[in-house]
């Protein structure tokens, strides 16, 4: 098949970092033609390179990452969604293509596709993996009949409209999207969880000892510092399992709420949370794999089905799972199902506390927990099993 694939960030394909990124060279990796249409980093013209011996087309727009002022984020989404259909139709106007695949982001992607679908005369696969305006409604932004919020809304049905199937990491995420859109058919939808390309690392003690963490019940976070994760209730965990000497929590990551973290942390006087630099991709997996326990957390408002990307990574690198998850998504039945990790809501910090000392005093639970989430991530969440659950998709419906 001769597939395009539509995004706005995207990395070099040649880095196989990301699981987008990763995604594709699956899909080269297994025969087909690909082509690829992505925002291209400070490129001083629009044009067509190639990566990893796959063609790209890097655009050249205003940037709408590490921007701080929404509207001009906002504006470079617009900028961005004409040039990508104008510029998509342009470089790859004679080639034939079979199946056009994106993510939900930005929205305007239903006025994107709706020019390539026609001109191509080829259906659309979305992964849906991020709902706009309705985070940004339950997080106090606007309401949710505010023009902005209506904006959104327009596209995003519209996007949903022109998909002709719809990729959903959760099952919740099917029942969220039929509460706004409910004529998008059943049929449309497919149970399409994160994936991740499988990396062997052994877990590497050393690091943990010139860490200072010798004998130390390691709780880890790795990842953004945002107000999407509220580490904030990280440092209530702590707060409240100071007692247990030996349990330290290390923050390993950078974000926007890293300061204000870290003033918490000074002003309660609390000594067992470490903040830890930032760590090569392999010393990081190697030291993650030491650890004893990974946590994530999201902020209780969020309003949407989450699949946490960073699971992949505590699964893979056999590290227990505890969850502190929001009221809305279903991640934690997901882990209860398949015995891969235990969770609680992220503002009921008791309940989170109960489950990490059932992880701190039971050892077979850790093992158990550990056998059972790596089984999970071989069986259902590696790369090769996306491609094979959007292919069979697509070719026999």
């Amino acid at each position: 098949m001769n597939i395009l694939f539509l995004f706005c960030y995207l990395s070099d394909l040649g880095s196989n970092n990301g699981l987008f990124v990763q995604l594709i060279n699956e899909f080269k990796n297994n025969g087909h033609n690909v082509y690829v249409s992505a925002k291209g980093n400070d490129v001083h013209k629009t044009e067509i390179v190639i990566e990893n011996d796959i063609p790209v087309l890097r655009i050249k727009s205003h940037d709408f990452t590490g921007v701080s002022s929404n509207v001009k984020k906002a504006v470079a989404y617009q900028e961005y969604a004409l040039k990508q259909r104008y510029y998509t139709k342009k470089f790859f106007k004679n080639e034939k293509i079979d199946l056009i695949i994106s993510h939900s982001l930005p929205p305007e992607l239903g006025y994107i596709v709706g020019g390539l679908k026609r001109h191509f005369k080829c259906p659309f696969y979305l992964i849906q993996t991020d709902f706009i305006w309705q985070d940004a409604v339950a997080f106090g932004y606007f309401g949710k009949n505010n023009p902005i919020a209506l904006y959104y809304r327009f596209w995003e049905k519209k996007m949903f409209n022109e998909a002709d199937y719809i990729g959903c990491p959760t099952k919740g995420n099917v029942d969220f999207i039929k509460q706004y859109y409910p004529k998008v058919e059943d049929k449309r939808f497919v149970f399409l969880p994160f994936w991740a390309n499988e990396i062997v690392v052994k877990q590497d003690n050393g690091l943990k000892e010139q860490m200072g963490l010798k004998e130390k019940f390691v709780v880890i976070y790795g990842g953004s510092v945002g107000a999407a994760q509220r580490i904030e209730h990280i440092v209530d965990l702590a707060e409240a399992c100071k007692d247990y000497k030996d349990i330290v929590f290390v923050i390993l990551g950078k974000g926007t709420n890293l300061d204000v973290i870290k003033g918490m942390v000074n002003d309660k006087g609390l000594t067992n949370i470490e903040f830890k630099a930032f760590l090569p991709q392999d010393q990081y997996l190697a030291f993650l794999a030491s650890c004893d326990v990974g946590l994530i957390i999201l902020n209780e408002k969020m309003a949407t089905p989450n699949f946490p990307s960073k699971s992949l990574a505590y699964l893979n690198m056999k590290v227990p799972i505890l969850a502190a998850l929001d009221h809305t998504t279903d991640f934690g039945d997901y882990l209860v199902a398949n015995n891969a990790g235990l969770w609680g809501y992220s503002d009921d910090i008791p309940t989170l506390k109960e489950k990490l000392i059932c992880y701190y005093e039971n050892k077979e639970l850790r093992e158990k927990v550990k056998k059972n989430g790596y089984k999970l991530f071989k069986d259902h969440l590696t790369t090769n099993h996306a491609y094979q659950t959007i292919i069979n998709k697509v070719v026999n419906g």
